[in-house]
Formats: C-alpha cells, structure tokens, sequence
C-alpha cells in the first residue's frame, strides 16, 4: 500500500492539487475571519468570539470543503481516465487496492486542509483577542463534526470521479449538492432535509445557536447557547459513510472487471 500511495505521490505532484486545495483553504479562512471587529457589533463578537466562530463556521465549511473534495477527488482520478490507462494500470494491482491508495491520498490531502483551517482559526482568535477562556473542548468537536461530512462528501466524489470518465459528472454533482446543503441550513424547520444530504451536515451537526437576535435591536439582547448534540445522527452520519465507500468501491471493481 506504501508503494500505492507513492505512485499517487507522484502522479499528482506535479497537477498542482496540494497549491489548488491550499488556496482554497486559505480563501476559505479569509471568509471565515472576515468580521465586523470594530463597529457596532464588535463588542460582542469579541468578548463572544469563541461561540460566534462556531455559529457561523459551519456554513463556511459547507461551502468551500465540499468544492475542495470535488477537486481532490478529480485531480487524482482523471489522470488514469485521460491516459487511458486505468485498464493496464489494473493488471499490476487490484482495483480494491487502486481504490483503496486513491482513497487514502486524498483523504490526506483534505484532512490536512481542514486541520490547517482551524489551527489557523484558533490561532487568529488568540491574537485578536477573543473575550473568555478557550472552549477547547467544543472546537475539538466543531473539528469532528468538520471532518465527517467532509470525508464523507469526498467518499462520494471519489467514486463518482473512479466510476465516470467524464469529470463533469461528479463536478455538477458536487456544485449541486453543495448549493442543496446551504439551501436546507436556511430552513431550520426542515431539519430531515439536512440530515438526508450528506452536504447538509455541517449544518445538522452545528451545536451552537444564536437566540434573541433582531433586526430592531440587532445584539443588544442577543446570545449564545450550546444546543444539544444529536449523537445518534452522528453515530448514523459515521456509519453512512462506511457504507458510502463500500458501495462505490464495489461498483468500480466489477465496473473495470
């Protein structure tokens, strides 16, 4: 398997994946630190700031990571598919193994995109200042609850991307499933929607709220809560995607035999 990831190593060394996924990271926190720090606002983002993050990041994560799987996720299957060379790469390794390595690459790749995204979170929140002790416990959880619909996205992705040779397909796949995930975190009255899209499930995980906010009064008498956390759902989200990566890699196995 050493070798296997290697070979992807170098496949994709030189496509410009690592500068593509880090460019985006990097896009995707810029947005993510963007604030109102000084006007009215600014008072209570920083002495909430910790909170707030998380309110708002989930959104932030379902829009750019599912872009940075889809990405991934074609970078390093398109090149087999544009060499036509997947039919003789598979007479040295099995398409298991194949899809297994190109799995594992790419499950690297985005899991290091998301760890550098929120080190650098909270690494931002330290120097601006936000008010109130560090809750590392529930950033450590925001990150679980990062990573799993991210991985589970890219599972997706990734066998959409092995199966068709046309990289459209898994594209237009991920663009319309991320512009579904947003729509169902603006309906919070159709939580099952949320829940059913693996692309809405920052949303579904999302365990900090905001209460009392208003056009009138805007933050005066707004604030922060800790919502509770549906373990269920993501004991079900974890097991969708096991299942998620045995199906697709079932099908391009008796696809390329």
């Amino acid at each position: 398997m050493m070798q296997l990831l290697k070979c992807e190593y170098l496949k994709t060394r030189g496509r410009f994946v690592f500068t593509v996924t880090l460019a985006l990271t990097a896009i995707c926190f810029a947005c993510s630190v963007y604030g109102d720090y000084d006007g009215h606002s600014g008072p209570f983002m920083l002495e909430n700031g910790w909170l707030m993050m998380l309110y708002q990041l989930p959104m932030m994560a379902g829009i750019f990571f599912p872009l940075i799987s889809a990405v991934t996720a074609s970078r390093i299957c398109d090149i087999e598919h544009k060499g036509q060379t997947l039919k003789q790469l598979l007479c040295a390794v099995s398409p298991l193994r194949l899809y297994l390595a190109k799995f594992l690459w790419g499950f690297g790749i985005i899991t290091v995109c998301i760890i550098l995204w929120w080190t650098g979170l909270i690494m931002f929140g330290h120097f601006i200042g936000f008010g109130g002790q560090f809750p590392l416990k529930l950033w450590l959880l925001f990150l679980l609850f990062t990573l799993v619909p991210t991985w589970t996205v890219y599972t997706i992705q990734l066998a959409l991307s092995m199966i068709f040779k046309n990289q459209a397909a898994a594209f237009f796949t991920g663009v319309i499933g991320t512009f579904a995930g947003l729509f169902s975190m603006f309906l919070p009255q159709l939580p099952l929607l949320r829940r059913l899209l693996p692309w809405g499930w920052y949303g579904a995980l999302q365990f900090v709220g905001l209460f009392g906010w208003t056009k009138e009064t805007r933050y005066d008498a707004a604030y922060l809560d800790i919502m509770e956390i549906d373990w269920v759902f993501f004991a079900a989200a974890v097991i969708a995607s096991i299942l998620i990566y045995i199906i697709g890699s079932r099908i391009f196995c008796r696809k390329e035999r």
